[in-house]
């Protein structure tokens, strides 16, 4: 009986083998079959071969092999493991698996059970089992939300004879071997995604306070674009959003230490205070007016230990999210829901949760209502409105050796981390989707060695952050050895107004620096067949050439990356006589002539007639020096 004469589940067709296997690539069965490509390994039972490619693996005994490339039966169990993204099917965070799961296996009918799915090591993930009886068939299928913020479609298939007389077994003994990681072109993301192609807007530094003791911490801000840092025991201190310029402290409002902040509903500032003896959440209006306070220090069920909270939000109903580390008495972290007067609404074990959350920061997606809580260990965790964990250990194989020490959630659902200098080759920012991807990064370590002022777009310990409406990120620090604050407005890629630090550096020595290159290091006029190099950055991120043509010329631009290691991903703009664009090109991408990547760029346009034309040499990230070269072609 043919596979291929199965009814056709929206399932099957979606997790089917496709196209015809290749050769078994490796046989020896009763061991451990390791794909680093994949980022995947299990025991492999004796006798069963393997075949892979890039996106999949099959294995079983080599008849049921040899059926499953016919299309048809096999008479024991195979196992198949589909790797793909969480946008390929259309999700967009590990929660949405379970109604992806019962929907594509529904083939329009009755959805089928479905149940949470602990298969190896697998972040997250749901199963279910569908017999066809038109076709003797038996197989259980789960999603699961892997490492790399991928998803793997795993399943176990037989004739429901074999099935449930043994493989069914054997097939759930094998699923708890999986043990998935990284695959080997990502196990680098953090040396390779490039840290230093973002933007500072503006860049704010205070001096040590003489008449208050200031430490900048958690930030939040208001419709009025106007900013809040907790700034300990200095009270809260207003920014204007725009420029960073300050604008007053306001409080603080009796024993303090606000080391976070958050705006409510009410547009109420909600602040975890870790000094107040019962006034662990202080609330007060945007003009400093005291409005209430709870929170006793103690054990007992809603009450803080000290030093707690440090962090806090607010949902869009106006319910207060805290969490209280550190306790002597029952439940030792807790994850706190007030109300908005007080009243304790939930108490969530995080012990439970994940035993290695610790150092807690929290933040939530007003639109959704998930709350997302990371620790200085203990990764990426994602809980639903009623704090229910949906993903735990999120982004851990990225995050691992790493010390994340804050968290703000993006309007479009990306998690921005805060991350403590690992060292001067480190970064302090992480943008990650809601799947764990880790997207981009930012930052450029202070010297402690150097001392002094922050330079723009420098870290240490970051101790605020949040995310304004068109996505720019704000963050505060405080650095206690020399008592200078700052905050600073950035975004993880394009230009800023301000040199970022490893320009301001090489300006300050004198030293050739592609990253400090002045404009006269690239435009002006170009020639057919002529070649020319120049260098990008935040502060000259466009080069502009112009060049001579006559009527019926057809050119062809070519822009690519000097260094060959993706420092910099070029763009070419063509624009005609009166300066509107005619063509664009970011990426050549497959049809990459010999010598340049993907991401280079490559244009050819037949001009309408003589005249003066320009050329735009400039970038979608990155930064550094180009190549640009200009030749006139026939036909």
């Amino acid at each position: 009986m043919s596979i291929r004469r199965c009814r056709s589940l929206a399932l099957l067709s979606l997790i089917t083998l496709l196209g015809a296997l290749v050769p078994p690539a490796w046989a020896q069965g009763g061991s451990r079959y390791d794909n680093p490509q994949l980022g995947v390994a299990f025991d492999l039972p004796a006798g069963w071969q393997v075949s892979a490619d890039d996106e999949r693996v099959i294995a079983g005994a080599p008849a049921d092999l040899a059926a499953m490339q016919e299309g048809d039966v096999p008479q024991g169990l195979v196992l198949r493991l589909l790797f793909g993204s969480f946008s390929q099917l259309g999700v967009t965070d590990a929660s949405q698996l379970p109604d992806v799961l019962a929907r594509l296996a529904s083939e329009g009918g009755a959805a089928p059970s479905v149940q949470p799915a602990t298969w190896g090591n697998a972040i997250s993930g749901y199963q279910t089992e569908i017999t066809l009886p038109d076709d003797g068939l038996t197989t259980r299928v789960a999603l699961l939300a892997v490492a790399g913020g991928r998803i793997a479609i795993v399943r176990g298939l037989a004739p429901t004879p074999a099935w449930n007389g043994g493989a069914g077994a054997q097939f759930d003994a094998l699923a708890q071997t999986l043990e998935f990681r990284l695959p080997a072109r990502d196990q680098d993301l953090t040396t390779t995604v490039n840290a230093h192609d973002g933007g500072v807007l503006w860049h704010t530094q205070t001096p040590r306070e003489e008449d208050r003791a200031v430490t900048f911490g958690g930030i939040t801000y208001d419709m009025f674009e106007v900013m809040y840092l907790a700034a300990g025991p200095g009270g809260v201190l207003a920014l204007n959003m725009t420029t960073g310029a300050p604008i007053s402290f306001i409080g603080p409002w009796g024993e303090a230490d606000y080391v976070d902040i958050a705006i409510g509903p009410d547009t109420r500032l909600y602040l975890a205070n870790a000094a107040g003896a019962d006034s662990a959440i202080t609330v007060v209006d945007r003009a400093g007016n005291f409005a209430r306070a709870w929170g006793r220090r103690g054990d007992a069920d809603g009450e803080f230990a000290p030093g707690m909270p440090r962090t806090v939000a607010v949902t869009r109903g106006g319910d207060v999210w805290a969490v209280s580390e550190g306790h002597g008495a029952g439940i030792a972290r807790r994850l706190y829901r007030f109300d908005a007067v007080g009243n304790l609404l939930l108490t969530v074990d995080l012990g439970a949760v994940n035993a290695d959350l610790v150092d807690i920061r929290l933040d939530n997606n007003i639109s959704t209502g998930a709350l997302f809580l990371i620790g200085a260990t203990g990764a990426l965790n994602m809980l639903d409105s009623d704090g229910e964990p949906l993903v735990v250990n999120l982004a851990e194989e990225v995050l691992q050796g790493l010390t994340p020490l804050d968290i703000a959630i993006a309007p479009d659902d990306n998690v921005i981390v805060a991350l403590a200098a690992p060292g001067l080759d480190g970064y302090g920012f992480a943008e990650f989707s809601v799947s764990g991807k880790l997207l981009d990064l930012f930052g450029f370590p202070y010297d402690e060695a150097r001392g002094g002022e922050f330079l723009h777009g420098e870290y240490l310990r970051p101790a605020g952050l949040v995310v304004g409406p068109d996505g720019t990120i704000y963050a505060a620090e405080t650095n206690p050895a020399t008592g200078l604050s700052q905050a600073q407005a950035f975004s993880f890629r394009g230009d800023g107004v301000l040199p970022l630090a490893r320009e301001a550096l090489a300006g300050e020595i004198g030293a050739s620096d592609a990253f400090a290159v002045d404009p006269a290091a690239g435009g002006g006029a170009i020639g057919y067949g002529q070649t020319v190099r120049g260098a990008l950055n935040n502060r000259y991120p466009v080069h502009t050439y112009t060049f001579e043509a006559q009527a019926g010329d057809r050119v062809r631009i070519t822009m690519r990356d000097a260094s060959g290691q993706g420092e910099l991903d070029p763009v070419i703009r063509l624009l005609g006589r009166d300066q509107r664009a005619l063509a664009v090109n970011d990426d050549v991408g497959t049809l990459a002539p010999e010598g340049f990547s993907q991401r280079d760029a490559v244009l050819e346009f037949a001009l309408s007639g003589p005249g003066t034309y320009t050329l735009e040499a400039t970038r979608f990230g990155g930064r550094g020096e180009y190549v640009l070269t200009l030749e006139r072609v026939e036909g």
